[in-house]
């Protein structure tokens, strides 16, 4: 797993990659808690090199939904692969956050 992050202002935008599973996702958790804390009350999260996300992983995420939230802010998803989504979808998480096509609109969502 790795999250590359660029910043606008008081969103950022990670870039996921790999695969989110217990053996990384307090490592997930601490990056994402890192970009929050760092300021950005706005999160946009870029998964399509996501390839897979075990409950760990959904955990974290959702620690970020909340605290993005307690911000005043919000967490979006974007490019979201179809096997990835489907596990969204199941666990409800599509009621706790937007998932978006792109980048752009995920970013425009904030707006």
């Amino acid at each position: 797993m790795n999250i590359e992050t660029s910043y606008s202002g008081a969103t950022a935008v990670g870039v996921i990659s790999g695969r989110v599973d217990s053996s990384n996702a307090k490592d997930f958790d601490g990056e994402l808690s890192s970009i929050i804390d760092g300021g950005a009350t706005n999160l946009v999260l870029d998964c399509e090199g996501l390839r897979y996300i075990s409950s760990a992983g959904l955990r974290a995420l959702l620690i970020a939904i909340r605290k993005t939230n307690q911000a005043g802010g919000g967490l979006a998803l974007c490019q979201v692969p179809v096997n990835i989504l489907e596990v969204l979808q199941v666990s409800g998480f599509v009621r706790l956050t937007k998932v978006f096509d792109t980048v752009e609109d995920a970013q425009a969502s904030f707006a």
